[in-house]
């Protein structure tokens, strides 16, 4: 026969202490491959007691004939009596395909897989099952229009962690079925080409305030077995340390075999854990710290040396040193915005965003759908410089019940007829876009709670508002006033028109919230004190003369409000547009902002592409295929390229290569 991977499996009668303890039972194997070339990996306990199950596995590189050759327990070699297959011929075409993901060497913002191509992950999150979706379907159905990313979760709530189960199981015991469940998954995973992060903790299980499952905990000592006082002490207790290196060296002795884990994530949003939300140096220092364990922990154990990951906010110091990519999660107003905010020229490594989705959950607060955030996500994130992926959609049931499945096809599409992805050192571009129609600038926040790091704008008269991605959601009031309670825009009407501010939220303590224009008060609004936060959906608008003007947006009240959309109309053109190039190609991804059909021309700034002619491919966002092409020359002395669009009723994409 021949093997993707080979598995052996023997039995280790007599078995004493802890199966799942590899500090008790350090079984590996060893299988002599082609050439002599020999490799030790970990075995794993898969069930009985007298004559317990073992089992190795591993996935070759190189075809040929591999052998298990050694098997020991704690060191000393165990009788290969009983040892089932013991030979294993792995074909050419077992192989896997491109192999496991990497941290590209030659550029570190970017992934490669082991064969040298570049993996650009590109996907949605798929974190549990239940509600009648399955989780092997699902990956089955994300293959099929080419995703090739994906998120599950270890958690408990659908019988996915391995001790937190129904079983009950005490500390230290791992529950077999739901390692079941994960053969299932990582199996799915490997034959759709869909490799996964694998979330191994959750903020909720060490959270008493956000998303909570700590009062549930079996390690919590108000429960029977518990013995964590606290849930910061997950971070810092030897024995959960301990327990938890034992997990962990269990899941990659069973799964550290496949390609189809791109990365162990060591937590998500783990911010939101009481170490962190109590804000002092010691609950601090004591997550990195544990990051850091678990992470060296893990690249010595795992023999196939996957990535690792972990999610939170890219502000807590050292907390990134120990992995090896960095991906935030974002919910805000704005897709386009958010897109725009992240900063990889800041990373050493690749930095793309893990979860994104509306603000308040479902778009209303934006005035968006699933679809429209989606959409706009996936298009904004595709044109961002020299990120390492996509933004990656949370509402994996909302891709389901809406079938949002095609909005993949087209963008997978599109990356894999123009190769987009393998194009390096590719910056972000700042086109001039005119039409004939008048438009207006809509944009919401790219960010969510926070510290504004940016509080003055000036939006150009072409409707470009350079660092709109740094406005955070929440305009606060005098609770929080230090974070960001007011802001500032030049602004350049051609014609008199309106400054208006869409409120989506406000908090319970109410705000006010106020509008100038050169100074004086144009516009207000007061959201009174309530029982509880609560929806607005309120715009705020201000008239604004032709000519230059200086808007300021504040929030004199107590505490916040949610911006949803700030709107200049009539402002600028018809159509915007994200670009990025590398001086001998450029993408950029064009959108509508007011009715009419009118593409315009879009001008590429100078030095964007060198001298030449060239081929521009226009790319029907919706329909998944190429519209139509033209061609553009640009001269010597770094003329800027100049493109006329089609015609376009919401958005089109284009490629831009020499012909």
């Amino acid at each position: 026969m021949t093997y993707p991977h080979i598995e052996a499996s023997f039995p280790l009668p007599g078995i004493t202490g802890n199966p799942f303890d590899y500090t008790e039972n350090d079984v590996a194997v060893t299988f002599q491959g082609p050439k002599g070339k020999a490799v030790t990996v970990p075995a794993f306990y898969d069930g009985g007691a007298d004559s317990a199950t073992w089992r190795a596995r591993y996935t070759p590189q190189t075809p040929g004939k591999y052998t298990l050759a050694r098997i020991t327990r704690n060191g000393a070699a165990v009788p290969l009596a009983g040892v089932g297959t013991r030979t294993f011929t792995v074909a050419k075409d077992a192989i896997a395909r491109s192999g496991f993901i990497r941290r590209d060497q030659k550029n570190p913002r970017r992934f490669v897989y082991d064969n040298g191509e570049t993996y650009y992950p590109i996907g949605h999150n798929a974190a549990w099952g239940g509600q009648g979706i399955e989780l092997t379907a699902v990956l089955t159905k994300m293959g099929a229009v080419g995703e090739n990313w994906s998120r599950i979760w270890m958690n408990h709530w659908d019988g996915k962690n391995l001790d937190w189960s129904e079983a009950k199981n005490p500390p230290g015991t791992l529950d077999l079925a739901v390692a079941r469940k994960w053969d299932a998954i990582v199996a799915a995973a490997e034959k759709s080409r869909v490799p996964f992060q694998m979330v191994l903790q959750h903020h909720g299980q060490y959270s008493s305030t956000v998303n909570s499952n700590w009062g549930d905990n079996p390690w919590n000592a108000k429960n029977r077995g518990g013995f964590l006082q606290k849930p910061e002490e997950f971070f810092t207790d030897p024995r959960a340390r301990a327990l938890t290196r034992a997990k962990y060296r269990y899941i990659i002795s069973r799964w550290g075999y496949s390609p189809g884990v791109l990365a162990w994530e060591l937590f998500n949003e783990v911010q939101f854990t009481d170490a962190l939300r109590n804000k002092t140096p010691e609950g601090r220092d004591s997550v990195v710290a544990w990051h850091k364990e678990m992470a060296a922990f893990i690249r010595v154990s795992d023999p196939a040396h996957h990535l690792v990951t972990t999610s939170s906010d890219t502000d807590i110091a050292g907390l990134y040193d120990a992995v090896d990519y960095v991906q935030p999660h974002s919910y805000p107003p704005d897709a386009i915005t958010m897109a725009a905010s992240l900063e990889p020229e800041k990373w050493d490594k690749p930095i793309f965003f893990g979860e994104v989705g509306p603000s308040g959950g479902d778009g209303r607060l934006a005035g968006s759908s699933y679809k429209e955030f989606l959409h706009a996500a996936l298009w904004a994130s595709l044109m961002r410089g020299e990120t390492g992926g996509a933004a990656q959609f949370w509402y994996w049931d909302q891709v389901e019940k809406e079938d949002l499945y095609g909005q993949y096809q087209s963008a997978t599409d599109f990356l894999k007829e123009t190769r987009l992805a393998s194009f390096g050192q590719m910056k972000d571009l700042v086109p001039v876009v005119a039409t004939a129609e008048s438009g207006e600038v809509a944009f919401g926040p790219g960010g969510g709670w926070g510290a504004a790091k940016q509080t003055e704008f000036v939006i150009s008269p072409d409707g470009s508002a350079p660092g709109a991605a740094n406005l955070p959601s929440y305009l606060q009031g005098k609770n929080h006033a230090a974070l960001f309670s007011a802001a500032t825009f030049q602004v350049d009407y051609a014609r008199p028109g309106t400054f208006a501010v869409l409120v989506g939220q406000y908090a319970k303590a109410g705000a006010h919230l106020v509008l100038s224009v050169d100074g004086k008060t144009a516009a207000e609004r007061e959201f009174p004190a309530a029982a509880q936060d609560a929806d607005a959906r309120v715009t705020v608008t201000a008239p604004v003369p032709a000519g230059k003007h200086t808007i300021r947006l504040s929030n004199s009240g107590t505490d916040w409000v949610v911006l949803s959309r700030i709107t200049l109309a009539p402002y600028g053109a018809a159509v915007k547009a994200a670009a990025k190039g590398n001086g001998s190609r450029a993408a950029l991804w064009i959108y509508r902002v007011a009715p009419g059909t009118d593409g315009g021309t879009i001008t590429l700034p100078a030095g964007a592409l060198k001298p030449g002619r060239y081929r521009v491919r226009w790319w029907d966002t919706e329909a998944g295929r190429e519209r139509t092409r033209d061609t553009v020359t640009v001269a010597p002395g770094n003329t800027r390229a100049v493109l006329k669009a089609p015609p376009v009723e919401k958005d089109l994409a284009a490629f831009v290569e020499p012909v």
